[in-house]
């Protein structure tokens, strides 16, 4: 029998990682309960650490994407999983906000005259002309990206990555309830430590790819 050591895997390692954050983050809570609930505020270390990995797994796909461009290979998902972390990324920081101090999606930036013309043309075209654009792009492509999603579903990698994403979409559409669950030093703990947890997923899985 074989003494060499059994190598952990991306999906152990993202467990393994999940398990380690939240066990930080409860024992943080349980020493001292403001402590807690000041790691998950707005723009705090918990959710800065989620923008950190976003990034990172969008650097990390693009790369990937380069690297398939120049094979001669289709980079569809590439391109895809970019698009859907810089939508998480700009969601997470409210980015617009703080610049012009409201969502800039919502009509009443568009047809405010507080607002410089040129910047809401511009908020025009980034918003609503680039993602239109880009889901264009994609469904002329679709099937591509239908067979990169079901090979990589195959793979550790794939289901790593495919577990944060949908853990993220679930936080999303779940947020308010979980908000309103008991025991926990903010509204807000549970929903960011199950961000943080997607965003680790997600991360570990485009990592192991190579």
């Amino acid at each position: 029998m074989s003494s060499r050591p059994r190598r952990l895997g991306c999906r152990g390692v993202a467990f393994l990682a999940s398990v380690v954050v939240v066990a930080i983050m409860v024992l943080v809570a349980l020493h001292d309960w403001k402590l807690g609930g000041w790691l998950v505020i707005e723009n705090g270390i918990v959710e800065n650490l989620q923008v950190v990995l976003i990034v990172a797994t969008g650097v990390l796909a693009a790369r990937q994407g380069w690297a398939a461009k120049r094979r001669g290979e289709p980079f569809v998902f590439e391109v895809a999983v970019v698009a859907a972390m810089t939508l998480i990324c700009v969601g997470e920081v409210d980015l617009d906000r703080v610049l012009f101090g409201v969502k800039v999606i919502h009509t009443r930036f568009f047809v405010s005259p507080k607002y410089p013309l040129g910047w809401r043309l511009l908020a025009v075209l980034v918003v609503v002309g680039a993602p239109t654009a880009l889901g264009i792009w994609l469904l002329v492509h679709i099937r591509e990206l239908w067979r990169a999603c079901l090979r990589g579903l195959l793979e550790p990698w794939g289901q790593t990555a495919t577990f944060g994403i949908g853990l993220f979409m679930f936080v999303q559409v779940f947020e308010h309830r979980i908000g309103r669950l008991p025991w926990q030093p903010s509204p807000y703990f549970f929903e960011e430590a199950l961000e943080l947890v997607a965003a680790i997923n997600m991360f570990v899985g485009l990592a192991a790819r190579y």
